[in-house]
């Protein structure tokens, strides 16, 4: 067959396109590899990239993934930096490890919902107080601005809870969220149990988007095989407090967590063991969560005293407080709890999403980490 002959070929032209394509898909690596004078050969002309991939293939591949190596460990720089000088890189070693082991269960917060549109739980308080100009504002407003959001629910919700509970329903709603933020990069490191404390639906939105459903579910003490599903490891979803859409899953007063927990905790209840289960069992990674003393901890602190299991580590992404004793104290809090935290500068909460992009490229082997 003559060199015309081939070209007509129509499996060569397929083959010549789809080889195209490819060369195509390496834009920023085929730019960075240009130098100032092509490849001259005869009197033709032809980028430096290009005509590596053409002549050696391999060699291409080869530089391609050295650029891409070096150029994610300077995207990652300040993330890296950051837990060598915390000297967190042995902890964070062990929570990739984790993932690689799919052991891995996002505790979500609301600050993982605010770059969704969502409010964070002090802000929709405020907002409700706002809406109900009969209610105590003075106190309630103390009770929110000290962080003690179940108090401030709970008078809201005696001055009238039909507007507390449409608040709710309507300030939540799927229709004005929109996909982004860290929460589209859980799906790719969790690939079973999500828990989270709020509302909304920017979970269920975020894994919909990577066409993956929940087969199993609990809205606050209602459940839709949740118990089976969580111990086989299969994608599974708690949410603590409820579902917007659903008044009746909503634990939101003292009285609906004493119902809901039991006063003590009583782990023979639905919610209670379900935290218990997963924090036995796996490795709890707490993003958009403040971690201040609550119920939450109180429910962890007493599991651990109650079972005679080895506890697994656990990590939460922080905010590191100014104060160094605060922080010291802080720590010691959480580590007792088995609770690693991996911190970063107040304010600076995009680190939340730099450090989920280097889990994940890590675990999809686009970046090597060694501590």
């Amino acid at each position: 067959m003559s060199s015309a002959d081939k070209r007509d070929d129509p499996l060569v032209r397929e083959a010549v396109r789809l080889l195209n394509a490819e060369y195509e898909t390496s834009k920023d690596f085929n730019e960075s590899f240009e130098s100032d004078e092509p490849i001259r050969i005869g009197r033709l002309e032809f980028p430096k990239s290009r005509a590596l991939f053409w002549l050696d293939r391999d060699a291409y591949y080869e530089a391609r993934e050295e650029w891409r190596d070096g150029s994610l460990q300077e995207q990652h720089e300040q993330c890296i930096k950051l837990l060598r000088d915390h000297g967190l890189e042995t902890p964070f070693t062990e929570l990739l490890a984790a993932v690689e082991r799919g052991r891995l269960v996002p505790f979500v917060g609301a600050g993982m919902s605010k770059p969704m549109g969502m409010p964070l739980w002090g802000e929709a308080l405020t907002e409700l107080l706002g809406r109900l100009p009969g209610a105590d504002a003075a106190a309630i407003s103390a009770l929110i601005d000290a962080g003690q959001f179940l108090a401030a629910a709970q008078a809201l919700v005696e001055y009238d809870a039909v507007q507390t509970t449409n608040f709710i329903r309507t300030k939540y709603r799927v229709q004005k969220m929109k996909l982004g933020g860290p929460m589209v990069l859980l799906p790719r490191i969790a690939k079973g149990c999500v828990i989270t404390t709020n509302f909304d639906d920017a979970i269920e939105l975020t894994y919909r988007g990577v066409d993956v459903e929940f087969s199993a579910y609990m809205h606050g003490t209602q459940e839709h095989n949740f118990f089976p599903r969580l111990v086989r490891g299969d994608r599974c979803l708690l949410k603590l407090h409820g579902d917007a859409d659903n008044p009746a899953t909503h634990i939101l007063t003292k009285a609906q967590y004493d119902s809901g927990y039991g006063n003590p905790f009583d782990f023979h209840r639905p919610l209670p063991k379900a935290l218990r289960q997963v924090f036995v069992s796996q490795s709890l990674l707490f993003l958009g969560c403040s971690l201040e003393q609550d119920w939450t901890l109180e429910l962890f602190e007493r599991a651990k005293h109650a079972d005679e299991y080895a506890i697994p580590n656990h990590y939460a992404i922080l905010p590191a407080p100014d104060n160094a004793q605060a922080k010291q104290q802080k720590a010691t809090r959480l580590l007792r709890l088995n609770i690693q935290p991996l911190w970063y500068p107040a304010d600076q909460h995009d680190f939340i999403d730099r450090y989920l992009q280097l889990i994940v490229d890590v675990a999809e082997r686009r970046i090597s980490y060694n501590g």
